[in-house]
């Protein structure tokens, strides 16, 4: 089924993972991650890390452009997430420092990283990110209600255009933005977290795990958000355990082992073999090779 229609009935024994998905999809599979183009050389720093450490992670240095996709690699308990949360300044920085934009400034919480114009998706939209039972309009407007309100009276005429524009922006199907972001589907709650994003107007987006449990459409769907994101010149860093959707849309990927950078790729040098390589033995394939 597709769109509320029957578009293929055929013997399971016929079908594979990606006739399957791209019956979904309505494409090819190739046509799953966009090509986003990479950004001029001379494109200005918007996140610079110089030597963080934080819990989790170590003398972390990191630089990310306006325009550039970073993906962050890693196995289980790499430090990506403990670096995320240590740039929005949701963990407390034991050293160094994550500078934002192009004033250089710096951060403590969750509330100035969104003024010095740094937004996160985190890894988990409900404990992290949902209020379930408030309604879609209030979670959209959860890091944004300062923007509609005078003199601490809300107004809503103001907040419900701009909850219409980024639902339209960010394409969720939801039967009103009264109902409660908790009765979307996962693809949409997702959806819901970009929206909210998408109204801070960062010049930094951070998406951990941005398509964790939802279906392949809403998986395109935050693709083309992230894509059109890098397009219009925001810095943005992904964190994902899937390791083919980290190399089909990052410009280059930096692999994180046991709380430290251990290896950074771009271009060819980008493969599943090297960055699994430096996530498992902190070195790359050819390396590995050589020792033996």
């Amino acid at each position: 089924l597709r769109d509320g229609k029957l578009v293929r009935t055929a013997p399971a024994a016929q079908e594979t993972e990606q006739s399957l998905i791209e019956a979904m999809l309505g494409r090819s599979m190739q046509q799953l991650y966009p090509q986003v183009r990479r950004p001029a050389e001379d494109s200005p720093v918007v996140l610079d890390i110089e030597n963080l450490s934080a819990p989790g992670v170590r003398n972390i240095s990191l630089r990310v452009r306006a325009g550039e996709i970073v993906g962050l690699a890693g196995l289980l308990a790499a430090g990506r997430s403990e670096l995320a949360m240590a740039i929005y300044g949701a963990a407390k920085k034991q050293g160094g420092q994550a500078f934002i934009g192009a004033k250089r400034r710096t951060v403590k919480s969750p509330r100035q990283a969104r003024r010095a114009g740094l937004f996160m998706v985190p890894e988990s939209r409900k404990e992290q990110g949902l209020v379930a039972m408030r309604s879609v309009r209030e979670n959209v407007n959860l890091a944004n209600v300062a923007q509609h309100a005078t003199l601490g009276v809300l107004r809503g005429r103001a907040e419900r255009r701009a909850t219409a524009r980024a639902l339209d922006l960010t394409e969720v199907r939801a039967g009103s933005p009264e109902l409660p972001v908790g009765s979307l589907s996962g693809g949409n709650q997702q959806k819901v977290m970009f929206a909210r994003g998408m109204l801070c107007s960062p010049q930094i987006l951070i998406a951990d795990e941005p398509t964790r449990g939802v279906d392949v459409g809403s998986r395109q769907s935050i693709y083309g958000l992230i894509k059109t994101q890098a397009e219009a010149g925001v810095g943005v860093v992904i964190i994902s355990s899937d390791l083919e959707e980290v190399l089909g849309l990052a410009h280059r990927v930096v692999v994180m082992r046991a709380g430290t950078v251990v290896a950074e790729y771009s271009g060819p040098e980008m493969t599943p073999e090297n960055v699994l390589s430096a996530a498992m033995l902190g070195a790359t394939a050819k390396d590995a090779r050589a020792a033996e």
